[in-house]
C-alpha cells in the first residue's frame, strides 16, 4: 500500500454516496433546488460502471409459476456484471 504524505480535507454543504441514476439525479436535485449548496458526490466506482449503466437494460421480476424469487435475484446481479 502507497504511504499518504498528505490528506486534503474537503468540505461540502451535501454529500450524496452513490454515483448510479439515483446518486446522479439526487445531485440535481438539490443543484436545482439551492445553487448555492456545495454538493459531493462519492461513488466507489468510475460513474459510467455504475449499476444503472451495466445493467441489462431490461426488466427482472417474478412472472411465472416456476420462476423463483432466487432466480430474480440472479439475473439482476449477473446483469450488472457482478457488482
Amino acid at each position: 500500500m502507497p504511504k499518504i504524505d498528505r490528506v486534503e480535507e474537503i468540505r461540502h454543504d451535501v454529500i450524496i454516496i452513490g454515483g448510479g441514476g439515483a446518486g446522479l439525479r439526487a445531485a440535481i436535485a438539490v443543484a436545482e433546488t439551492n445553487p448555492d449548496l456545495s454538493i459531493g458526490l462519492v461513488s466507489k466506482v468510475y460513474p459510467m460502471r455504475s449499476h444503472t449503466v451495466v445493467a441489462e437494460g431490461g426488466m427482472a421480476a417474478v412472472a411465472k409459476p416456476n420462476d423463483a424469487r432466487e432466480f430474480h435475484i440472479y439475473d439482476t446481479i449477473s446483469g450488472s456484471d457482478w457488482l
